[in-house]
């Protein structure tokens, strides 16, 4: 029987005998799968034999899970977060044992994307001007931009983001807090800049960028969420975009911080209402396709991107940030069920074009 291994972190592994998977659908995969011939089978690598070639993991039989001890399966898509040595070797060995596992790595820096995004002259132009934070840094990007953005280099979901706001030295820098939509604000006099911004970037690597001028929805920024995937063919292809509208008087537009989900092409002609939907819709899959092929490049086993990218109220486009581990479930708040669906059935694909390939 052919198989497909779904690699989940340990907490969600645990909840699926109780259906508590937070927002990976289970039944989405096997839908998918079903569709395509295969048995999706949800495993975790502490459950990894090696030696024996083995591993537990859960398959759905008879309208529920149950544990199972099988062979470990060919073909492997990561959606876990994996940082331990004793994990990285463990994934080293499954590689090792001919498996293949796309997505094994999906956590990267803000950094390291935007230096390999750097490289290529097309999508150069469409990143704003970015450096790793430091008092230096941050003190030339005052000098050359009135509204800057601060983001830590690993973080996801629009945790620990800053924004600095000034005219000649002097303004607020704004310090966004979790899901209450709060956000703690303090002076800048002077081109000083407040302890509470040292205290931060002492503790973790940040990246000091400007901030490029939103364009809004009712009064709101807003930014894209561009899914970019690998299917049936092995290609890149985009399965769907959505727009992440920020809460009223707020700067940051992630869902997970009371962000609003909403299909761009309802909101468009509000938007960008001189603007063409067709032609900006080709742009920004055009460039969201091509940095995913030029990523995979140097990146092995990308098969699953989400690119955050801003638009402007001229058009104009710009990549924020690439996420390794797609949250879709924004497809699924913006009302999109056929792009949700499609996530899912996108990595299943993938997995049997490289059985076949195998």
């Amino acid at each position: 029987m052919n198989r497909v291994g779904i690699l989940l972190d340990s907490s969600i592994l645990r909840g699926i005998p109780a259906g508590r998977t937070r927002q990976e659908s289970l039944a989405c995969y096997e839908l998918a799968a079903t569709s395509y011939g295969l048995t999706v089978c949800y495993l975790r690598l502490e459950d990894v034999d090696l030696l024996a070639g083995k591993c537990k993991a859960y398959i759905r039989k008879n309208q529920r899970y149950q544990m199972h001890h099988i062979e470990i399966p060919k073909v492997i898509h990561n959606r876990a977060m994996h940082f331990s040595k004793i994990s990285h070797y463990l994934i080293a060995g499954l590689i090792q044992r001919g498996i293949t596992i796309f997505n094994v790595r999906n956590r990267y820096g803000k950094d390291e994307i935007y230096r390999l995004l750097m490289n290529n002259t097309e999508l150069s132009t469409h990143l704003p001007e970015t450096e790793l934070a430091s008092i230096g840094a941050i003190q030339r990007m005052l000098e050359r931009h009135r509204d800057l953005i601060l983001k830590p280099v690993s973080s996801s979901i629009g945790k620990g983001i800053m924004r600095v706001i000034h005219e000649h030295g002097n303004g607020k820098i704004f310090i966004s807090s979790a899901r209450d939509k709060k956000r703690d604000h303090y002076p800048i006099k002077n081109g000083i800049l407040p302890p509470a911004l040292y205290a931060r970037i002492r503790k973790k690597n940040y990246l000091v960028q400007e901030r490029i001028p939103l364009a809004t929805y009712e009064g709101c920024p807003i930014d894209l969420r561009v899914s970019v995937q690998k299917g049936s063919t092995g290609c890149w292809h985009v399965t769907g975009m959505y727009a992440k509208v920020a809460p009223r008087d707020h700067f940051v537009t992630n869902v997970a911080q009371g962000g609003m989900a909403l299909p761009y092409d309802v909101i468009h002609p509000l938007v960008l209402p001189s603007h063409s939907l067709p032609a900006v819709v080709q742009q920004i899959h055009h460039l969201a396709v091509t940095a995913a092929q030029h990523l995979s490049l140097t990146l092995p086993g990308l098969a699953d991107l989400g690119f955050d990218m801003a638009l402007t109220s001229q058009g104009e486009i710009y990549f924020i940030e690439c996420n390794g581990r797609d949250q879709r479930y924004g497809f699924r708040k913006a009302g999109m069920d056929k792009e949700w669906l499609e996530s899912y059935r996108s990595p299943i694909a993938y997995a049997r074009f490289l059985l076949e390939q195998s």
